[in-house]
């Protein structure tokens, strides 16, 4: 019995290979064989369970094949044969949808679900309906995703546009603002052109008695500050009107976003919920590990 359980050869320390054909085991190294029904079932299952403690999962299969040999429909084997194709110790990693890399065509489970006893289908297809709704969640929170870095992105030139406005709206302030920041001479120098160079023409123009040129002043200062502020309220119109739907692209972004993040929750509570339910219909329930053994509902 040392033989199957080690499931090394006693000759040359070889690996030994099942041939359900034949019902032999075979030693693929030095070719000694040892008869198939020499093992008995129950030593078989301590070989399985004690290969997948020690992470053996190609021992732990051949052991539970040989146990399928003799009957096709033996739960634990069919289980076992899903549990090493995803190198688990046990179901319960399903719990953490982290650790699931496997998908609903698994092999070893449409074989378990297509050669097991009626009692226990609904138990493989309840796994298969878990693994069905963990791939629809992940693709929500993909799209969720999507719509996220989409919203960001709008966020982005939404706020360029709000800044171009402001920019618009204060920009005769801003010039102010930039004289201000010339040295003090510079500064002197073209406040002193600025008042006194209109000063000088309205002087002369006192002087020559000349009121239609003083008229003509008045109205150029008028038109530049009229034409200024026309030209201020068209940009502020042009970047208001880009601005709007800039606006409603953010916000109808952010509901498909809320929606979506919404929606993958509830996808992952009820992949969570059908894992759990499985579980309990276990009819060989496994030891739980402690990481896997709180089962909460996502804020």
């Amino acid at each position: 019995m040392s033989i199957l359980k080690s499931n090394l050869c006693p000759k040359c320390g070889g690996l030994l290979d099942i041939d359900l054909d034949k019902q032999i085991y075979v030693c693929p190294y030095c070719g000694v064989s040892f008869d198939y029904e020499y093992f008995r079932e129950d030593n078989v299952k301590d070989v399985a369970a004690k290969s997948i403690a020690r992470s053996e999962y190609g021992a732990a299969r051949d052991a539970y094949e040989f146990m399928l040999a003799k009957d096709p429909h033996d739960f634990e084997a069919l289980r076992g044969l899903f549990i090493c194709a995803n190198k688990w110790k046990s179901l319960h990693p399903m719990l953490r949808e982290s650790d699931v890399y496997v998908t609903s065509d698994e092999p070893s489970l449409t074989y378990a679900i297509e050669n097991c006893r009626p009692e226990h289908k609904g138990y493989f297809e309840k796994i298969r309906e878990a693994l069905i709704e963990l791939s629809h969640f992940r693709d929500l929170r993909k799209q969720a995703h999507t719509l996220d870095v989409e919203r960001v992105s709008a966020q982005k030139e939404l706020d360029s546009i709000r800044v171009e406005y402001e920019i618009n709206k204060r920009e005769f302030t801003n010039s102010l603002e930039q004289l201000s920041d010339l040295d003090p001479k510079t500064r002197e120098a073209i406040l002193s052109v600025s008042i006194m160079f209109p000063l000088l023409m309205i002087g002369l123009a006192i002087w020559q008695k000349a009121w239609w040129f003083l008229i003509m002043i008045a109205a150029i200062i008028i038109v530049i500050v009229v034409s200024y502020n026309v030209v201020k309220a068209i940009n502020s119109k042009r970047i208001l009107a880009r601005m709007v739907p800039a606006e409603n692209k953010v916000k109808e972004l952010s509901d498909q976003h809320k929606a979506k993040s919404a929606e993958a929750e509830q996808s992952h509570w009820k992949y969570k919920t059908l894992v759990g339910e499985f579980l309990e219909m276990d009819p060989m329930p496994q030891k739980s590990p402690e990481k896997y053994s709180v089962l909460r509902r996502p804020k």
